[in-house]
């Protein structure tokens, strides 16, 4: 017997051997090894074995017990032969120096090294281990040294990428999965030393950027590179002139350098002319331009030479642009349309989506990340932390899950990006670079339900000011975007607008980016490299604590793809196949397995695809604020990020709207400013107009100034609100030009006003003289836009009950399949409602596109009062000016835009059609007729106005209105009494008097003047 499991399974052989002899002759005991007398047989000590273990090339546990009798003195169990010597398994089997390459593998395969990684990992714990193991005798490479199968070479490899179909890395990771060979490296840009970009191991092509150059093309590119420092639209200019040298340059072989190129005399420019002949005019047009800039700026810093003694300046002999006398100026531009084209995204479908992300009630319920358990499947959002003790298990909003040995946290930074973009019409690189507040002096913080303003306890506190998204904004709050509407390098500004459940979120992720992706500074716009501006432009820009900053980052990353991706999933989830045109991996909602949508897996957030793109939430929420909520243009001009209303209107598909110029004057002063025009017109009439051009605008400012006293008056055709020099007959050729250089015009685009749409026409003048009449149509229009609207909603609401009906429909299809019963009369009831569906949908869009046209003669209207409103200013009173034509000081015009009532808006219609010729009450009359009617039958008062004529009715109504107004003191308490929360007899003894007056007015023999000497 020579160990002690021998002796356990022998001893009994001998009946006298006991089964414990360490306790038997436990006086006597020293170690098994004597007992069994094997002490001369092992190694002395544990040095002595670990030497021998380390010659037979064991490294494990596990390989020593299966191999140590190759060696006769190695004991079966050496940490109890040497127990007090002993400590762990790796040091007995360690080198005790790695000196060649034999010891480095001995080393790497005792401690479980298979890469350059893990030998860094294990270098910070064995400092046995070398630096530079490459200085090692015999070293070859780590393949050989930790006996890792070499990778394929580099051309095999992208054969077999090529084959597979591989478009990202995300593709090749799922290659290198289905074919489990370890020939194929896990980072290939790491791997092959002819590593050069992404698209080129894909087989795709080469962005046009400066960093894809091949080498010998570098002297372009450092020159392109610092003339982006300065040039404006860096990003696009990048692009044209990397298209013009790899598209041009390169395969004509014009010189490795722009100097070369500009020096070489002759050029061919015949095939960069072909190119151009291959896209639209106006990207031709842009294209021809940043070439130019470049060209003439290369030739000015770089090929300019000045006489020292004369100061002359000359360019390098032969030095020339051979572009500089191109141009396409004759070609005409394709005309914009005066709408998006983009697909235009239901605001039902934008709100169900909005709510599927993060629950309507997140800001009652006080919803925390930990509950968001549809979003953590996206395994997009996970990401490894390098630092386990950043980790609070105990914070709701820290999601953390095991991955192996691994730890992950679930980020909420492109899910919230993506929610406030279905709040807020701006662009999505606006939103993207908005500040989180960490560094303000004061924050937003959530308090039971509400938003309170508190010290911010941030330790960057004070590094900027008022910067943050949420803003406080007087008494209230909004957002602040950190750059200018369409120029994205200007200034911040501030909007006073903000959803309640945007700012639950959005202080979310400030308090999370805080805790698990904190910075130590704001960051300088000047070191951010994903702003496209150039490097003027970011000096200018200050410091920002990004909200939507990266994790381990201090700028966002690229969102583009991030938010279609995140869009597609969220469509395809809150629509359920209502939404055509989403898909996951190819399939539609209703096609896609409830074990893959709902299971237990991951989902691939790369894989869910919609006909929707980022910019269809633009056009509904921009139609959404613009008529189902009714905010002002103004406030939508500044929420869509615009430079001009007009131009929110270009992206607003049509809707509805109950806006309404807020009335700031008594009619006695609208008849005033009335008298103002006649003036003007008596001027023009004595062939004076020159006299009075300085006070008029025009949508054509050279036809204005093309004015003069020598035109004859009777040409002239007066309006409330403007007059046409050309007497009416030029409608059709009043319109936009037809081509460039030529004196050929469309036609006025027909609107409210009909085809003699004076508002929109090139010869049509105006000025502060017809403000009011302007404010007037502008009400009529608006009007029109709400009747419309109402008209519109009906349509809609009918449309969505038939959805309803046909949704009931399909279900019972659904259970008839299942029992195979007769299911005819289903499906013809099912067609009949979807035939319906299609009317409605037409009908839809008929009141959609007159919605829209009126929606423009508003923002022209709108342009026009600005317009005169800026001149009124501009000339200040003056006593000695025989002709004052501008609005005194005292009359302000508001032009704010706000939600009114219905009969508000009815009468402000009414009481102008009364003042002004050019207005009519059409539309207006008969509806306050019976609003009045009903509000007299609801004060015990028989109906009156629906006896009268339509002209009493105007007169009549705009006295009872009038008289309504001075006894009531406010619209709110008029609105009161006309939708019957309020009765006449409810009011005190001076407003119960209105109802005798009331009385009075239809029993006179004449009307009753509001405001005469006596009541």
């Amino acid at each position: 017997i020579t160990s002690r499991k021998e002796y356990q399974a022998r001893y009994k052989e001998d009946p006298r051997l006991p089964s414990n002899p360490n306790l038997m002759y436990k006086k006597e005991w020293m170690d098994w090894a004597d007992f069994l007398g094997q002490k001369d047989r092992f190694y002395p000590d544990l040095q002595t074995a670990s030497e021998a273990a380390q010659h037979l090339k064991i490294t494990s546990r596990k390989e020593y017990q299966a191999r140590y009798k190759k060696d006769p003195r190695l004991p079966s169990n050496p940490y109890e032969m040497y127990k007090k010597e002993w400590t762990d398994w790796d040091d007995f089997l360690l080198p005790k120096t790695v000196s060649d390459v034999w010891s480095f593998k001995q080393a790497c395969s005792v401690l479980g090294i298979n890469n350059s990684r893990d030998y860094r990992h294990a270098r910070k714990k064995h400092k046995l281990l070398p630096a530079k193991p490459e200085k090692l005798v015999w070293w070859i490479d780590w393949y050989n040294a930790l006996d890792i199968p070499r990778p394929y070479e580099y051309g095999i490899l992208r054969g077999k990428v090529l084959e597979f179909g591989c478009q990202t890395l995300n593709d090749y990771k799922k290659m290198r999965l289905s074919l489990n060979d370890p020939r194929v490296p896990s980072a290939p840009a790491e791997t092959y030393s002819e590593w050069t970009n992404t698209h080129d191991f894909f087989g795709k092509k080469r962005p046009y950027k400066v960093r894809y150059f091949e080498p010998e093309w570098e002297a372009w590119g450092l020159l392109i590179k610092e003339f982006l420092k300065t040039a404006r639209a860096g990003d696009t200019k990048e692009k044209d002139l990397c298209e013009f040298v790899r598209e041009f340059i390169e395969p004509s072989g014009y010189g490795l350098s722009p100097l070369d190129f500009l020096t070489r005399g002759s050029v061919d420019i015949h095939p960069m002319l072909a190119l151009f002949s291959e896209v639209p005019s106006t990207r031709k047009k842009k294209w021809l331009f940043s070439i130019n800039e470049f060209l003439d700026w290369v030739l000015a810093t770089e090929l300019t030479i000045e006489d020292e003694d004369t100061g002359e300046i000359h360019l390098v002999n032969g030095a020339r642009n051979p572009f500089a006398l191109i141009n396409f100026d004759g070609e005409i531009t394709p005309e914009k349309r005066g709408e998006t084209d983009k697909l235009a995204l239901p605001y039902q479908f934008v709100k169900a989506t909005r709510e599927w992300i993060f629950p309507d009630s997140s800001l009652q319920s006080t919803t925390n990340y930990n509950e968001l358990s549809h979003l953590h499947r996206f395994s997009a959002d996970w990401i490894t932390v390098d630092d386990p003790s950043l980790i609070d298990e105990n914070d709701p909003d820290c999601v953390v899950r095991r991955n192996g040995d691994k730890v992950e946290i679930w980020l909420p930074i492109y899910w919230t990006y993506t929610f406030a973009l279905m709040h807020l019409p701006a662009r999505g690189r606006q939103i993207i670079y908005c500040d989180s507040g960490e560094a303000d002096g004061e924050v937003a913080r959530i308090e039971n339900g509400k938003v309170i303003w508190a010290e911010n306890k941030n330790k960057l506190t004070g590094l900027t000011e008022c910067q943050a998204m949420v803003s406080k904004i007087g008494e209230d709050y909004g957002v602040r975007y950190t750059s200018n509407k369409t120029h994205f390098g200007g200034q911040g500004y501030r909007v006073p607008f903000i959803p309640d459940e945007l700012v639950y979120w959005l202080i979310k992720l400030r308090n999370w980016q805080e805790k698990y992706n904190p910075i130590s500074k704001p960051t300088a716009w000047f070191d951010c490299k994903r702003t496209n501006l150039n490097e003027s432009q970011r000096k200018q820009k200050g410091s920002n604590c990004f909200l939507f900053r990266d994790v381990g980052e201090v700028e966002p990353g690229i969102f583009g793809s991030r938010l279609t991706n995140r869009l597609a999933a969220a469509l395809f989830f809150s629509g359920k196949g209502d939404v055509s045109g989403t898909t996951y991996f190819g399939l539609p909602y209703k096609d896609t397995s409830e074990d893959t949508l709902f299971g237990f897996g991951s989902l691939s957030i790369s894989q869910f695809n919609s006909s929707y793109t980022p910019h269809s939430l633009r056009v509904s929420l921009i139609n959404a604020y613009a008529y189902e909520f009714g905010l002002p243009l103004e406030v939508i001009m500044k929420l869509v990020g615009h430079s001009s209303i007009l131009m929110s209107i270009y992206y607003i598909k049509s809707d509805k709207t109950g806006a309404n110029l807020r009335e700031r004057l008594e009619k006695g002063e609208k008849e005033a400013l009335r008298n103002v025009a006649y003036t003007l017109k008596k001027h023009i009439e004595n062939q004076r107009i020159e006299e009075c051009k300085s006070q008029l605008t025009a949508n054509s400012p050279e036809f204005l100034t093309s004015l003069t006293n020598a035109r004859p008056s009777s040409s002239y055709q007066f309006k409330d609100f403007g007059c046409c020099p050309v007497g009416g007959v030029f409608c059709s050729e009043g319109g936009d030009r037809a081509m460039t250089k030529v004196n050929i015009f469309h036609p006025v685009p027909a609107g409210y006003l009909g085809e003699q749409n004076c508002i929109r026409c090139r010869f049509f003048v105006t000025g502060p003289a017809f403000m009011m009449g302007l404010v007037a149509l502008f009400n009529e229009i608006s009007l029109s836009v709400h009747t419309q609207s109402l008209r519109h909603s009906k349509l809609e609401e009918d449309l969505d009950n038939i959805i309803e009906d046909i949704e009931v429909i399909s279900h019972q299809i659904y259970e008839e399949k299942k029992n195979n019963s007769e299911m005819q009369l289903l499906q013809e009831k099912m067609q009949a409602k979807v035939a319906e569906r299609h009317k409605l949908n037409s009908e839809i869009e008929t009141r959609a596109k007159k919605i829209d046209l009126y929606l423009c003669d508003m923002n022209f209207v709108h342009k026009h009062i600005d317009d005169c409103r800026t001149l009124a200013k501009s000339h200040p009173i003056s006593p000695n000016k025989k002709l004052q034509l501008v609005v005194p000081a005292s009359f302000e015009v508001s032009m704010d835009l706000d939600d009114v009532s219905c009969f508000h808006q009815l009468s402000e219609v009414c009481e102008n059609a009364e003042i002004y010729h050019s207005c009519s009450d059409e539309i207006a009359i008969h509806q306050r007729s019976q609003i009045l009617d009903r509000m007299l039958i609801n004060n015990q008062i028989e109906p009156k106005l629906m006896f009268l004529s339509e002209q009493e009715q105007l007169s009549v109504g705009n006295q009872l209105t009038e008289l309504m107004l001075s006894r009531l003191k406010s619209w709110e308490n008029v609105d009161k009494v006309i939708d019957g929360s309020l009765l006449l007899t409810d009011l005190d003894d001076r407003s119960r008097s209105t109802l005798r007056s009331i009385n009075q007015l239809f029993s006179a023999p004449n009307l009753l003047k509001i405001g005469g000497q006596s009541e």
